[in-house]
């Protein structure tokens, strides 16, 4: 997309690099991904392999050293090129060599349909990123697979508040460095509480922080199936949260359906998406749930509001979207509290602080129970496409 490549290459950055001092363990967390995503490592071997955005290029080292008949990558950023060609220079392990394309994906035509298609942390909501979502399905063979990652507005929550509070932060003048220096001393400290992050604070404050993009990254699901959902079906998901009790007998004719009971899994499980820590079990959509649901969509669409205000100067504006964000995050935590009531106290504290007039970083810095809020903000989903 646009936004994100004029980020990363106005200022020559690719931050979505991984800490890789072990591959071996590397490769652990890529197989264990795939494998809830119905795609155990042999299923990358002699096939027809897509990785668009890849980044870095250090995911699709797994996929290389799966031996697939073919492996292409497209990616357009010159600083992902050049983390590419280090990756694989310094690769010893058995593998298939990639076919690199340097061009944006509208920009890229394939020969022939893959067996695989994989799109990961790139792609939101935006007009031309759903058509770019259906250009990938597109590229599917029959039979084929498709994964790509959702945001659900319920897990992207906690760094959307987290990302209005950056724009707060941000200093006039200061240059890439500098605000990156700056929002570290606020965000640190909540990093800091997620284990097995591989991801670098730095990079994690450019890429969401910093990145003007970022509030666009939503995908909610509902959104994805409206555009693939013709011609593909749900297979899985990581985290794994999608269950289908159906007897496989019973899956034939017009019950063959997948998607339907996929979106019911969803509804089910709304609260799980708000705090990767906690799990509650799942239980049939109810009028709060509904009302939840709904106040992620409009505290999220108050957000986008808020961030356009900030950008346009327009302080009217951006004041009576203050006030209602802070009423959806009170509203919010006093919602989840009947699953646990510490989450009302939880909002409480956020909406303290996003209250303040003068905000400073030592105020992020010190928030003790909001700190640790993070969201299963990325969901891995995996579609096979229909043979007719």
């Amino acid at each position: 997309m646009a936004g994100h490549l004029a980020f990363y290459k106005e200022y020559g950055i690719s931050p979505v690099r991984y800490a890789m001092s072990r591959v071996g363990e590397h490769f652990e967390r890529r197989d264990a991904l795939y494998r809830s995503l119905g795609l155990p490592a042999v299923a990358f071997s002699g096939v027809r392999v897509l990785e668009v955005a890849p980044g870095s290029g250090q995911n699709s080292l797994y996929l290389a050293a799966c031996r697939p008949d073919e492996l292409v990558l497209v990616e357009p950023n010159p600083a992902g090129l050049r983390d590419i060609e280090a990756a694989y220079a310094g690769f010893d392990r058995p593998h298939t060599s990639p076919s690199i394309h340097s061009v944006r994906f509208e920009e890229f035509e394939a020969d022939n349909l893959f067996d695989i298609v994989l799109c990961e942390n790139w792609l939101g909501s935006e007009p031309n990123e759903l058509g770019l979502i259906g250009k990938l399905a597109s590229l599917v063979a029959p039979g084929g697979v498709l994964v790509i990652t959702a945001v659900p507005l319920a897990g992207f929550f906690p760094n959307v508040m987290r990302k209005l509070l950056a724009l707060r932060l941000m200093q006039p003048g200061s240059d890439i460095y500098q605000t990156t220096t700056h929002l570290l001393t606020a965000f640190a400290s909540h990093l800091a509480t997620i284990p097995g992050m591989t991801r670098s604070a730095e990079d994690w404050v450019q890429d969401c922080m910093v990145n003007p993009h970022y509030l666009r990254v939503a995908l909610p699901f509902e959104t994805l199936l409206e555009v693939v959902g013709g011609s593909l079906d749900v297979l899985s998901t990581s985290p794994r949260f999608f269950t289908d009790w159906r007897w496989f007998k019973a899956i034939s004719g017009a019950d063959r359906t997948f998607n339907k009971p996929f979106l019911e899994s969803v509804s089910a499980n709304l609260p799980n998406f708000l705090d990767y820590r906690r799990l509650f079990e799942t239980q049939a959509a109810s009028a709060d749930d509904s009302t939840l649901s709904e106040m992620f969509e409009r505290a999220y669409q108050t957000a986008l509001e808020w961030e356009d205000a900030n950008t346009s100067s327009d302080m009217a504006a951006r004041a009576a979207a203050t006030v209602e964000l802070g009423e959806f995050i009170i509203a919010v935590g006093r919602n989840m509290a009947r699953f646990d009531p510490s989450y009302e106290e939880t909002f409480i504290e956020l909406a303290a602080v996003w209250a303040q007039p003068d905000l400073l970083p030592s105020d992020v810095a010190g928030m003790k129970k909001f700190a640790s809020l993070f969201g299963r903000e990325t969901v891995y989903v995996s579609f096979t496409r229909r043979a007719t």
